[in-house]
């Protein structure tokens, strides 16, 4: 950070240059000018591939910390899915003496959903919904059948 002297300095040194470029001809400021651009674009180039690789930086540096995240969340699921499927194992074997039915209840049905939803990650509600549908609809066809035979 410049000071308030420093900054005065650069001033009157661009009014200095300012008024030596005044004396001259105009002719002069402009070939000095045409002179200056083809350096200006080369910075300003360079200035824009600088900042376009600190964007993509910026980019990668996000996607790496957003793909750590992901993968955290995945192993955080994993353990809980493992911690809650050896206790409903553990309960259904404690309990299958006493009660087989909570046995069944504890180690069948949820431990596969357990299984589904936490390990593997899917959520097949719109196929339940249709195999339920598709076997209503064979149910119902079986009972007019039953029906239209009676008759």
């Amino acid at each position: 950070m410049t000071s308030g002297g420093e900054a005065q300095r650069e001033v009157d040194a661009g009014f200095d240059i300012a008024m030596k470029w005044a004396q001259l001809p105009p002719e002069h400021l402009q070939i000095a000018l045409q002179a200056l651009e083809p350096q200006l674009k080369r910075e300003h180039q360079a200035r824009m591939a600088q900042l376009e690789a600190e964007a993509e930086h910026a980019r990668l540096k996000a996607a790496e910390l957003q793909a750590k995240r992901t993968q955290a969340k995945y192993l955080t699921n994993f353990i809980a899915a493992l911690v809650v499927t050896i206790a409903l194992l553990v309960a259904a074997v404690l309990v299958a003496a006493e009660a087989p039915w909570l046995s069944a209840v504890l180690s069948g049905p949820s431990l596969i959903l357990l299984a589904k939803f936490f390990v593997l990650r899917r959520d097949d509600t719109k196929l339940l919904r249709e195999v339920s549908d598709s076997a209503r609809a064979e149910q119902e066809k079986g009972t007019d059948q039953k029906r239209q035979a009676a008759q």
